[in-house]
């Protein structure tokens, strides 16, 4: 393989990677609340009077309609919209990162759906509950996307981006879903070589990570191009659990162990599993445990 590289891969649950973690979701938890301190408090409700929707904002003992104050309702939905992020924030720093994390996260994943889905179902742009105006602004660009076996793009997502595998539309549909910025297939150019991550998604805090679904590595041609990629991540210092992550096949059998991955993404909580590990050593790489 040439000169080994190294890719710190951080296990959640081992030794002083706890106070880390906590620190890490406490630092999350922090940003959260100041934004929702910074906006409107009350609480928004949707009704609908001879087939017009109308809003109402309750507070205080009282309520008011705020139908002719499209940024208040704006606001206030991406107040209720937050504060269920800060509950699940909160249940998993009280309990640990544990096996039960699993359970807590497809809890509450559904109440925010759910949310999602009233605000859509009364013409609300979900978009500007869920993103960040740079995440709004970087959704809309326009971007390049690999054009070779273009015939293979088969698998339409629920928004319209087609993609080769069953797998990476699950992935996009999920992604789509939770309503966070991405793009698929999308041209990077690094030590003047391209190349095309499965995903690349913008957090709230416009950082960009890539998310790579490693679907057949069974396949030698496949092993080898994931392994070069890699390689070249890691060559300009993108390191697996800080700005790349990965799902497996076994993955997608179960929405909530995706959604697990995700949610360790958003929070830049790494995962930590044999099959990660056994991909790292592939690519030739020694393990790094900080």
């Amino acid at each position: 393989m040439g000169n080994k590289s190294t890719i710190v891969l951080t296990p959640v649950l081992a030794g002083n990677q706890v106070s880390r973690m906590n620190k890490g979701l406490t630092k999350e938890l922090v940003s959260l609340k100041k934004e929702v301190n910074s906006l409107p408090k009350g609480k928004l409700f949707v009704r609908y009077r001879n087939n017009h929707v109308q809003f109402i904002k309750r507070g205080n003992g009282k309520e008011r309609g705020i139908t002719s104050f499209p940024e208040t309702v704006y606001q206030l939905a991406r107040r209720q919209y937050l504060q269920l992020h800060i509950q699940l924030l909160e249940q998993i720093l009280e309990e640990g990162w544990t096996s039960e994390t699993e359970q807590i996260i497809s809890a509450i994943y559904p109440q925010i759906e759910s949310l999602l889905k009233k605000y859509e179902d009364a013409g609300l742009d979900i978009e500007r509950i869920t993103m960040t105006p740079n995440q709004r602004i970087w959704n809309s660009d326009r971007h390049s996307q690999k054009e070779n076996r273009r015939d293979e793009l088969i698998y339409p997502t629920r928004g319209g981006v087609y993609m080769r595998t069953q797998s990476e539309r699950f992935i996009g549909n999920l992604l789509e879903m939770l309503n966070i910025p991405y793009r698929y297939e999308t041209r990077v150019t690094i030590n003047n070589r391209s190349y095309h991550p499965d995903f690349i998604i913008m957090l709230p805090d416009g950082r960009l990570v890539i998310l790579e679904h490693v679907g057949r590595m069974d396949l030698r041609e496949y092993d080898e191009d994931l392994i070069i990629r890699l390689q070249a991540y890691d060559s300009i210092g993108l390191m697996i659990g800080r700005n790349v992550f990965m799902t497996f096949n076994h993955d997608i059998r179960e929405e909530a162990r995706v959604k697990e991955v995700l949610f360790q993404m958003l929070t830049c909580n790494p995962p930590w599993n044999k099959i990660l590990i056994s991909v790292a050593r592939r690519a030739g790489c020694s393990l790094s445990i900080a």
